[in-house]
Order: C-alpha cells, then structure tokens, then sequence
C-alpha cells in the first residue's frame, strides 16, 4: 500500500459513491443509517497535512474525527488549521499521552489532562471523545499504557462526558464497532483494539493490500478507519523514500530495545517517535 492522497482521495469518493458517508465519532448516537463509519485521524505532527486529508473529505461530504497532540496548539497557524477543518464539519478532539508523560503517575496525569482540555477548549475545541497514543518504545513500570487512564474509574467519574475510542467509547455510546488502522504503514483489521496492549492479540489481525481490498469489509458493519495524515504524501516517490527509512527507523528500534542501556535512552526520549 502506497500511502498518497490521491489514494484516499480516490476511497473518498468511492464511499461517497455507494452511499456510505463518514461522521465524526462525537455524533455516532445521531447516526441514522444502518451502519456507521468514522474516518479517524491521529494527528501526532504536521497540522498541514492533516489540512489536506480533511479538505479531501470534506470534498466529497466526509466529516471525521481528528484526535490532536496538545503540543501542536502551541502553533497560531496550527489552531488556525485546525479551526477551518472544524468549520469543514470534522470533530477536534485530544490525541493523549498522560499516562507516559507522567509515568504511570495518575493524579500528575490527570492535572496534564485538565490543562489540556482547557487549552482545547479555549480554542474552541469540544472535548467529547478521544484517543490515546501508543508510545511503542516506552517502558512502562505500574501501568500497562496510555489506556489506563480511561480505564481509571476516578477519570470516567471526573470526565463523565468524555469517551476513549479505545477504551469505553462502546459502553457510553451503547454500540460496537470494527476497527482497522494503518499503524504499521499497512492497513489491517485490528482484532481487540480495545485489550490488545493487555493481551497480544496480533496473530489474529487481518492485514489488506490496499483500499479497495479493504472497502467492502469496512462498509459492512459499524467501522472505525484510523490513519496518520502524517505519513500520506503528495506524491509515490516521496512516501517511498520516507517508508523505507521508516523501516530502517524501527528495525534499528528493534535492536537498540534489546540493549538496556539504550532502552533507556529510547524511553526517555519517546515523544521523538511521533515524527516518524
């Protein structure tokens, strides 16, 4: 799979064309057709080209749900990107990693949470449904991930309106869904996206090709498609040369995880992962 935006421009359409049409995840309860779909965006850096997926679905009357690291609105430019898309229809929500910059510290997590929400929010940004991030090199010590602080009854309590998509999305919001991601830089059916950092479930993941091998499945149940708008490029011969040092980036993390003096360092310095 080759990930440039004249692909998804191209999936866009198809959708468009047989009548399934993406909403954001805050508006699932409002859904009236028989299945749903929502185009996630995990937006870890470059709000630019974040701007360019969304204006490609809004083209063809998709709105999505695109979750942002708090770090990106420091950028004036960013916050105005980000406000067009939500003018497009597309929801603008957290993308968080409080339990892995506090280490496992939950009170410290919480404090960083609130401080964010309210940096969203003054932009303008509802905060109704959100999303953790991985963080895959980080040693975690008392705590399993990201999703720990949704799973976290004193965080549900204090954030009664909020939802995770990864944690408690399906009980609040009374559904169920499918979800698929191009994490990885390949699309694949994930099998338990819910428990799947608690329970190694990846032998049961179902990898596709490409879109179209991809669509028919998608459309034929509730459905969550998550992607990076990060690592789509404008062109092939971009995304190649940027996929194959990606492959170098991770085989080499690999490696360096095995050496505890250099895990170390890597988990440390984990946030520098986001921009690849």
């Amino acid at each position: 799979m080759i990930f440039v935006r004249k692909a998804w421009k191209k999936f866009c359409r198809t959708l468009q064309g047989g009548g399934h049409i993406s909403i954001p995840a805050s508006q699932v309860n409002e859904a009236t057709a028989p299945n749903y779909l929502v185009l996630k965006h995990d937006v870890e850096t470059n709000v630019k080209k974040a701007f360019e997926i969304a204006k490609i679905e809004h083209e063809f009357g998709h709105c999505g749900s695109y979750y942002v690291q708090a770090y990106l609105l420091k950028d004036e430019k960013n916050v105005a990107m980000l406000q067009k898309m939500q003018e497009m229809g597309h929801e603008i929500s957290y993308h968080y990693d409080v339990m892995d910059s506090n280490r496992g510290d939950l009170a410290k997590a919480i404090e960083e949470f609130d401080e964010n929400k309210r940096r969203f929010e003054a932009c303008g940004f509802e905060i109704l449904t959100v999303c953790q991030h991985g963080n895959p090199v980080v040693t975690r010590v008392g705590y399993t991930s990201n999703r720990d602080f949704f799973r976290s009854e004193e965080v549900q309590n204090r954030y009664p309106n909020v939802s995770d998509i990864m944690v408690n999305f399906q009980t609040c919001r009374g559904t169920t869904y499918r979800y698929y991601s191009d994490a990885g830089r390949t699309f694949k059916f994930i099998y338990d996206p819910i428990n799947n950092d608690i329970c190694n479930s990846d032998d049961k993941n179902i990898p596709y090709d490409d879109l179209d091998a991809l669509y028919p499945v998608l459309i034929s149940s509730n459905a969550i498609l998550s992607m990076h708008p990060h690592r789509w490029e404008s062109n092939a011969l971009v995304y190649r040369c940027k996929s194959a040092i990606f492959r170098v980036i991770r085989c080499c993390a690999k490696i360096a995880m095995k050496v505890p003096f250099l895990k170390k360092i890597m988990s440390r310095y984990y946030f520098l992962a986001k921009k690849i």
